[in-house]
């Protein structure tokens, strides 16, 4: 099924750029916010990411291209024009875009927010208090580096090695990485002892290659007028926990956003994605003051008024910030026609996505 859509992706996204112009899918959506989301922007490859799906992420000549694409045809807005416009009753633009970016990578300070700021652009920084100071690496990064220590190492003594703690038989290469790939946040645990066998220190590589964003960095974004956002603590799949153990995730993350930062308004953004997120979720969440959220749907409506779904930039092979456009838009449209414009979740607890709403991050 992923290879059917990717292919039609690929090829769908750039003919309908082609031949429908901007502003006709702009009326189709009827969106007034376009939210794009990046996690990375490096002309280098980087190890922590290099072997991770959904990571494709794009140069500095690509990203500029796109952010001036951006600009051709919205009017970009803050993060304080949305709170603005929810809770204090101001008006946007008919066609306006607010970039956003997971994950806290030091390239936000060092690479992204340079381009930004020459072009006037703002931004939301979601960041996640585990990877602030570079205390700790993020699962998904242990993982791409163990792959990426397998690959520069290839060798059936440290295939069988792994195999072990990944209860994977036969030891073939194939099916060792297929398995690290596959491990979840709960399993997160296991890539630690991989990492011994493999003879790997995660601490050393966070203390050389300095991965994510510092305090004073941060702090230095803020200045040059860039928002900062929470992105839960450590970045499981929300689907996977309780609803305590989601709520736990996102308060604390929002009070560390609030406390090292001195941030006013509360905005997350969730890891992954926000399904499997019921409406008991958000009840709870702004029971006592207001919290902005961000999914991962695309360009579909978010099912409440202070949450908006984004489209990733990262994700599509059809082409550059018009193509993807172009298939989002698409996409939007064709569940708009399916009676799907939201992703629908009840207050019981129970969420039921119908097929096409579980392309997440799409």
């Amino acid at each position: 099924m992923d290879g059917w859509r990717t292919k039609l992706k690929s090829k769908l996204g750039p003919k309908l750029a082609s031949v429908v112009p901007v502003s006709a899918w702009h009326a189709i959506t009827g969106h007034p916010i376009v939210l794009p989301y990046y996690h990375m922007v490096s002309d280098e490859s980087v190890p922590h990411l290099r072997h991770l799906k959904g990571y494709k992420y794009k140069n500095t000549t690509q990203f500029r291209a796109e952010v001036d694409f951006l600009l051709a045809h919205w009017r970009p807005i803050t993060l304080d024009d949305i709170w603005g416009h929810l809770y204090r009753g101001q008006s946007l633009p008919k066609r306006s875009f607010l970039l956003t970016f997971d994950d806290g990578f030091r390239e936000m300070a060092k690479v992204v927010a340079p381009i930004l700021k020459a072009r006037g652009v703002s931004a939301v920084f979601f960041v996640c208090p585990a990877f602030v100071d570079n205390q700790e690496l993020c699962f998904h990064h242990k993982a791409s580096l163990i792959l990426d220590h397998l690959k520069s190492n290839p060798g059936d003594a440290l295939l069988e090695k792994l195999s072990v703690p990944l209860n994977v038989f036969p030891a073939n290469a194939a099916n060792i990485v297929r398995r690290i790939q596959e491990i979840t946040y709960a399993e997160r645990g296991v890539l630690d002892r991989l990492a011994a066998l493999c003879g790997l220190n995660f601490e050393r590589y966070l203390a050389n290659q300095r991965p994510y964003l510092t305090s004073e960095q941060i702090r230095a974004l803020q200045h040059d007028g860039f928002s900062i956002g929470a992105h839960s603590i450590d970045h499981p799949f929300y689907a996977h926990l309780t609803l305590e153990e989601q709520l736990r995730q996102t308060r604390e993350s929002l009070r560390f956003i609030q406390e090292r930062f001195e941030v006013k308004q509360k905005t997350f953004a969730f890891p992954h994605s926000d399904l499997g997120v019921t409406d008991d979720f958000f009840e709870k969440l702004s029971a006592v003051e207001p919290v902005i959220t961000f999914g991962t749907g695309g360009l579909l409506p978010g099912r409440r008024r202070e949450h908006f779904q984004r489209f990733s930039m990262e994700k599509s092979r059809g082409g550059g910030a018009r193509e993807i456009f172009a298939w989002q838009s698409a996409r939007c449209w064709y569940m708009g026609t399916r009676g799907h414009e939201s992703l629908p979740a009840t207050s019981s607890g129970k969420t039921v996505f119908p097929p096409e709403a579980l392309v997440a991050n799409d």
